[in-house]
């Protein structure tokens, strides 16, 4: 079968990381094509992780949208004469919703990566315009996405496949990640560890991760959080900065954040916005339970009490009581948490299943 992704870069992002996994599983047993509209960075990308087979086909494309471009792709996808067509983000939505009008006889795949609140203005006239054109399958990566598409737009064609990956394998040695955590001088040497993996952006709501532990800094000294992550808002980043909470460390960007899952007791997700994130995915395949806000697809992942905590709202009080709780846990139940990240992750989100499900979609 030939079978093309198109997407608009290969830069670092979860979005992009399932794209290359789902891509590589796919080749296994058919012609694979990965389209990149625009330019993926030249150092943090993940091109190097594609299987070799997989064919890439970079347009580096500068403009958003242009009659110019819609063409160019056109004719490259009649080039391929692809049997299924899988679109991922906004930029390309557009330019393969008007693709699908013309070249019909192809099954088209469009993956919703993030929560129905950022599809919500494309939804709308996508089902408006369903009676010219309802070809594409919207797959959600959550039933909570999944509900809500069906709920608003019951007559778009929609189904949920969860987001997958492979078991996440630390790149660095243990030497090197124990280097990581002893260079926050104020790291306890017996204490809790937490981690956030996150670029500082507006979704993340990295003000409420900080402004919890600063709550708990008091009462529990031995516990400290490391942010990974990029400072793309500088305001948000001041503003995050000068919350100064003391157990709160700002570890900037970090290639292969995940390795630092491997010496840590719990991810913390703090976001007011989420599809599937693949980080989360990444920690619970390492057995590391996650601490959550109830934000998009992570109320299907976790599980109070079973492979992590969940808030009942996006509010300090809330995040710093889940907090509290995890440290609270004798060593045998933080196990016990650990023991059911990892079922959990081997039972529902392992990339082969995942593209398993795909293939089903492919032929109904």
């Amino acid at each position: 079968m030939n079978i093309v992704h198109v997407i608009s870069t290969l830069n670092i992002g979860g979005a992009e990381n399932f794209v290359v996994q789902l891509a590589n599983e796919q080749v296994r047993a058919n012609r694979v094509t990965i389209v990149l509209l625009g330019q993926t960075n030249s150092l943090r990308n993940y091109i190097r992780n594609v299987h070799p087979d997989i064919k890439i086909v970079p347009l580096g494309w500068k403009k958003k949208y242009s009659i110019r471009q819609f063409m160019e792709l056109y004719r490259h996808i009649h080039a391929i004469g692809p049997k299924v067509i899988h679109v991922h983000l906004h930029n390309p939505f557009y330019y393969v919703f008007a693709i699908s009008c013309l070249y019909r006889n192809v099954k088209y795949i469009h993956t919703v990566h993030s929560s129905f609140d950022n599809w919500k203005k494309v939804f709308v006239w996508v089902n408006r315009l369903r009676y010219l054109n309802n070809k594409i399958m919207h797959v959600c990566v959550t039933t909570s996405i999944y509900n809500e598409l069906r709920r608003t737009y019951p007559k778009l064609k929609s189904t949920v496949i969860r987001n997958g990956i492979h078991p996440y394998i630390p790149k660095r040695n243990m030497v090197a990640i124990k280097d990581f955590w002893n260079s926050f001088s104020k790291v306890p040497k017996k204490g809790v560890r937490f981690l956030a993996i996150g670029n500082i952006n507006r979704h993340k709501n990295f003000k409420l991760l900080s402004q919890s532990f600063k709550e708990i800094a008091d009462t529990n000294p031995e516990v400290m959080c490391v942010q990974v992550g990029l400072p793309l808002n500088k305001q948000l980043t001041d503003e995050v900065i000068a919350i100064n909470a003391p157990n709160v460390f700002l570890a900037g960007e970090q290639e292969k954040a995940a390795d630092f899952l491997k010496e840590t007791d719990a991810l913390v997700v703090s976001s007011v916005q989420e599809g599937m994130p693949i980080v989360v995915l990444e920690a619970l395949s390492m057995g590391v339970p996650v601490i959550t806000t109830p934000a998009g697809g992570l109320v299907d992942i976790i599980k109070e009490n079973y492979n992590g905590f969940i808030t009942p709202d996006m509010e300090v009080d809330s995040m710093s009581d889940a907090i509290r709780r995890y440290i609270a846990l004798p060593e045998k139940e933080k196990e016990r948490l650990s023991d059911n990240a990892k079922k959990c992750f081997e039972n529902h989100y392992q990339i082969k299943t995942i593209a398993r499900e795909y293939l089903v979609n492919y032929i109904v």
